[in-house]
Order: structure tokens, then sequence, then C-alpha cells
């Protein structure tokens, strides 16, 4: 006993170190490749994690778009390596790898052939198996492949991982209650309930979800017992999400309740792509897409665990198998699913979502027939020595380590970056450390002259300028896209008239996404084109700055054309070339309905000359189905512009007027260079 004892230390040990290594490499990567793109969700990471770390008050100073206590758990990395963007990413990077290895002992775990002090072992050869081996053989083939350690752009890793990270305590409180007849466990798992609960809204909800479920599967046979367990798990739960809630809110929650469940719920169904009707659930009889539609291998992770998870649960409520495991198994299961389906359900439906599913969906049928399958692999776990696992598990590890170490040594040898950069935590090429230092010149200009730091810059994107720069963003979201809701985006358009100096948006030719971006938000847009003038262009974003004056106008003529009860089209034309400003005016059309999404499908100059699709679903996109739509339209000279607006569930559209203004077009190719713009701007202003 002794000696296995120590094996089995040695072997946790091993995987403390070998977590520890894959981190440290890539973490020693992200300094020679960081990502730069503001759109990529590191720089919302960054955006919340600055936030918290200064204490603001969630749901005044600050939105959080990616939840609370996701969030909360990059913190102590996030303070500890310096508050910097390569800190953010470098704490989400180990926070996802340490929910990968969770999550694959979560099954090794539910595997009772595999005895307690070979878990550690089994855990390093399923993780090698899915996150590299698999990995390999998809890039080689080209085949679409969901397990990996990247966060992500919204954490969706870390979002999956919240019922490994939950399931100890879980258990815990199982346990107790089952020796004990106790029901007092239950109170510890409702308040790591709660907090789960705040993880994230898709991870968090179906996660109490999965716990009532999994707690009525094992203990359904005894009721009263099954009574008190609830209402302790219920206090706990209330109890702890409400500490937290009222800790990061300051008191006050409810800016950030409105926010969350008023707000982004008004708005995210329809703000984000795909739009057709293909990609969403406008009835009960769409539901089955959700889990078919999409990539092979998450489709079928998903087909998997769901099947599973029923089949577990009817099994528990006939009184069979163990009530601990299989209820452990139908409350991970539970859980991942409702965070799979939830944002497709309420959204649109996509791949990325199931990905969460795919190794622990992929394990289940493993796991609920273990029994027959054990039957069939005796021979080979004859043949596996308790001494062959562990040495194939210690090469496995050594591969791992081999491969993020050769990762890191290519990566290192081909960079161009040879600048640190040290508001960033990482190192950028010459041409972007001159970008950093210009607009770092910028903000000190207004800074000597009594501007306060939340009046400086404005980005559409919070990005790498404004960390440079040392400004506060004066809009509590961190980018444009999370000013959902009516009241958010009215509040985030306000920000231009007289607030702050300047504003940075994405070059047009840096992503195609711009071009949704405008179209999506025409209202702040066209509001920036009437008071502000671009002054300096780099790589990835446009500076602009306030001015005195309205940008003049050219007319131009429009014409809606009714053409069924869900659609009408209108026609701009004009006599020079611009973007038009489209205020369109509806009656009579019905926008109650949820799925009464209302989209914009362009036949332009632009979409005609367009190579490739710059935006997901081009040339089509949603906007708000209100009473008055703007829109922008480009426009040629003697050409024709059609937009046709549809009703994505055939509600009715209504009869609309449409009026037109044109505004002239922006050389943005001929904007001088950061450095060269705000240079000339500090003179001008002088």
């Amino acid at each position: 006993m002794p000696e296995n004892a120590g094996a089995k230390q040695r072997g946790w040990l091993l995987i403390a170190a070998l977590m520890a290594a894959i981190i440290a490499l890539r973490g020693w990567t992200l300094l020679y490749d960081h990502s730069l793109n503001s759109i990529d969700g590191a720089m919302q990471t960054w955006f919340a994690l600055d936030n918290f770390a200064d204490g603001a008050k969630l749901g005044e100073g600050f939105q959080s778009y990616l939840g609370i206590t996701m969030i909360l758990s990059l913190l102590p990395i996030f303070m500890a390596f310096g508050e910097t963007l390569w800190a953010s990413t470098f704490a989400a990077f180990a926070m996802v790898t340490v929910g990968s290895f969770a999550g694959a002992y979560s099954v090794v775990w539910m595997l009772r052939a595999v005895p307690g002090t070979m878990r550690w072992a089994f855990t390093i050869l399923l993780v090698f198996a899915f996150y590299y081996v698999g990995n390999a053989a998809a890039g080689f083939s080209h085949f679409p492949y969901p397990a990996t350690f990247d966060p992500g752009v919204s954490l969706r890793p870390l979002r999956g991982a919240l019922p490994s990270f939950v399931l100890p305590v879980f258990l815990f409180a199982l346990r107790a209650i089952m020796r004990d007849t106790n029901w007092v466990p239950t109170l510890w798992f409702g308040l790591a309930t709660g907090l789960a609960l705040l993880w994230s809204n898709d991870a968090g909800i179906p996660l109490v979800i999965a716990a009532v479920m999994a707690l009525i599967c094992a203990l359904h046979q005894q009721m009263a017992l099954l009574a008190k367990a609830f209402a302790a798990f219920a206090v706990g739960v209330a109890a702890s999400a409400f500490a937290m809630l009222m800790l990061v809110t300051h008191g006050d929650p409810s800016g950030w309740l409105q926010y969350n469940f008023v707000e982004v719920a008004s708005d995210q169904f329809w703000y984000f792509g795909p739009w057709g009707a293909e990609a969403r659930v406008l009835s009960i009889l769409d539901l089955p897409r959700v889990f078919y539609a999409g990539e092979p291998l998450t489709a079928m992770s998903l087909i998997a665990l769901t099947a599973s998870v029923c089949f577990a649960i009817w099994q528990r409520l006939r009184g069979r198998g163990s009530p601990v495991r299989l209820s452990a198994f139908v409350f991970v299961g539970a859980a991942l699913i409702g965070t799979a389906t939830l944002p497709q359900i309420g959204g649109h439906i996509g791949s990325e979502y199931k990905a969460i599913t795919f190794v622990f969906g992929l394990s289940a049928p493993v796991i609920l027939f273990q029994r027959s399958l054990l039957r069939l692999f005796k021979p080979f776990l004859r043949a596996a020595s308790s001494k062959s696992v562990p040495a194939v598990a210690g090469l496995a590890s050594l591969a791992m380590v081999a491969i993020e170490a050769s990762a890191l040594a290519s990566v290192a040898g081909q960079t161009e970056r040879t600048v640190y950069a040290e508001p960033l935590g990482f190192y950028v090429t010459p041409q972007t450390a001159e970008d950093l230092a210009a607009i770092k010149r910028f903000s000190a200009f207004l800074e000597a002259r009594g501007v306060p730091n939340d009046e400086r810059l404005l980005s559409v994107y919070t990005s790498t300028l404004d960390i440079a720069a040392g400004t506060k963003s004066p809009a509590p979201v961190g980018s444009l896209i999370h000013a959902l809701g009516p009241e958010t985006r009215a509040d985030f358009n306000k920000l231009l008239f007289g607030k702050v100096i300047a504003v940075s948006t994405i070059a047009p030719d840096y992503t195609g996404w711009e071009g949704w971006n405008t179209r999506a938000n025409w209202t702040f847009f066209k509001t920036l084109r009437d008071l502000y003038d671009p002054i300096a262009k780099s790589d990835q974003n446009i500076v602009w700055v306030r001015r005195g004056g309205v940008t003049p106008k050219h007319s131009a003529t429009c014409e809606v054309i009714h053409k069924t009860l869900d659609r009408f089209d209108v026609v701009v034309r004009s006599d020079v070339g611009g973007l038009a400003s489209l205020y369109i005016e509806r009656e009579a059309f019905d926008s109650e309905p949820r799925t009464a999404l209302l989209t914009v499908t362009e036949d332009s100059p632009f979409t005609r000359s367009a190579r490739g699709a710059p935006w997901t679903d081009f040339p089509r996109y949603g906007i708000a189905n209100t009473q008055v739509v703007e829109v922008p339209a480009p426009v040629t000279a003697g050409e024709e512009t059609r937009l046709t607006l549809k009703v994505l569930d055939g509600s009715p559209i209504g009869f609309a007027q449409c009026v037109a203004q044109l505004y002239p077009p922006i050389e943005f190719d001929a904007l001088p260079s950061l450095s060269e713009g705000v240079d000339q701007q500090i003179a001008r202003w002088q």
C-alpha cells in the first residue's frame, strides 16, 4: 500500500509538472506570437480583467460580456504577471489547459476498470490522444478538429470546463449524503454552484439545471432526503450568487442585471450572424438542426452525449447503475449539453458551440457501456501491466513537452517581432512599436492640456492603441459590438457628441468584418462621419479626431418597392459616388415574435466587386426590427444599389418610406501613417 500511494503521488506530481510545462511554453511562445487583432477576443478578456483588477464597479464602470466568475478565475494569474495584455491571454491559456486536464480526468474517473493509482497515467494518455495525436491527424487530413487548448474568441473551452471544476464538490456532497443521510453537505454544493451560475450565462444556467437533474437521479428513491437536499442546495446557490454579485457590483447589481438579461437578450439573437433560416431555430421543428448541423465531429459528439445522458437518466430512474458515478455522469453531460445548445437556440446554430462536448461526448458511450467493453478488452488490460501504462504516459508527457518546445523554437526563430512593448507585455514589429509610440505621444499631448484619460480615445474595438495610450474607455463596454440593447447602444453613440477627442476604428482593408460592423451600427458610423475626420492609418486602425462642422452631403434618390408581405426592396441612385445613408420609416409591421429577425441583403458596387466573402453570410446582415431603420448603401454614379429587407420568419415587414443622403467617399489608403498623422494633428492644435 505505501508503495502504491507513493506511485500515485508521483503520478499526480507528474501531471502538475506537465501542465506547468505546457503552460510555460505556451506563455513563452505568446511573447513572440501574441495576436494583435482587436476582434479575436483577447482584448475583451483583457478589458474585463483590467477593470476587475482596478476594482471598478460592474454594471456601471464596466460590463463584462464574458461573465463574472469565469473572468475572476483568471484574475490571480493576470495580476501576478503584470496586468498586461500578455498576462491576460496567458491566464486564459493556463486555465483552459487546466480545464482540459480536469475534463480528461472526469472521463477517467468514471471508468471503473481504471485503478485509482493509475488514473493519473490514463488522464495523460487521454489528453495526449485528443489534444495532440488527434490534432496532428486532423492537420494532415485538413479535417476540422475541435479539441484545443486555445481559449478562442470567447473562452468557450473554459465555459466547457465548468462542470469538471464543480464535479469534485458534487461528489463530496453526494457521498456524504448517501453515507450519513445528512442533507447539510448539499449546502456546500449549492455554494459552489451559485458561484458557477455567474461563470457565464450559457454555462452557469445549464449547470444549475444539470445539478438538479443529477440530485434527482441519485436520490429519487429517498424523496424526503431529496426535498431537504434541494432546500439546502437552493439556499447555497442563492447565498453565494447573491454575495458574489453584491461584491463585484458594489452593492448595486441593477446595472448588470439590466445589461445581462435585458439589453444583451434583446439584441444578441439578431446581431451576430449567420442570418439564414438554416442557421436559426425559428420553430420547434428546427431543434434537431442544433444537434446535427455543422462539422461532423462536433455534431457526432453532441448527439452521442445527448443519447448517452438520456439513457443514463432512464437507467437511474429505474434504479439501475451506480447512484454516484452515473449521477455524476448525468451532471457533467447535461451541463455540457446545455452549454452547447442554449446559445444555438437563442442565437445561431454553429459548430463552435458544440466543440466543448467533443472529448466527453465521444467518451460517453465508453463510460456508459464500460462493462460490456471491459469484457472485450480484458486481454489488453491484462497485458498492460502496472509499469507499462505509466511508462507510456511518461513518454506521452515528453512528447507533449517536445511538441510545445518545437512550436516555441519555430516561432522564436522566424519572428520579425524584435521590439519589446512594455505596456503589452510581448514583442512587436518595429512598425507596430512606432504606432504605439505615436498614440502614446497623442495621449500625452492631450493629458498635458488637461483632457481626462476617459475623454481622449473611444475605440470601436478595444485595441493595443488603448493600452499604449494609457486611456480608459469612456464606454462601459470594451467594443461597439458589445453595446447591445437600445439603451446601451444609444449611450455609446452619445459619446461622439462632445465627449471624446478621438475615435479609433478598424481599417477597411484590415478585415472584411469592418464592413459588417459599419452596416450593423450605421447610426454610430454616420455620426462619426458627421463630426470627425480621419487623420491617420495603421495597418489595423483608423484614427479620427473631432472637428467643428458637419460633413456636407449630396442628394440621392431612394425608392421602396414592396414585393411580398415579408419583404421589400430599396433602390438607391445618385449622379455621384459615395456612401448613401438611408432613413427608412415603416408602419404596419410585426416585430413581436423573437423569430421576426430583420435582414438586409445588399447588391451594390461593393458586393459585386468583392473577392470572397468579407464576413459570414455575405452580403446579408441583420438589423434591429424597429420602426426606423438606418443603413448605409455604397453607390457609384450611374449604377443602381439595391437592398432587400426581409423578415426571416415571414412576419409582416410593413409599408415603408425612404430618404437618402450621400456622404462623399473617404480615401483611407491616402491617409498618412499613424506616426505622421498624429504629429501633423498635434502641430495643427499647437
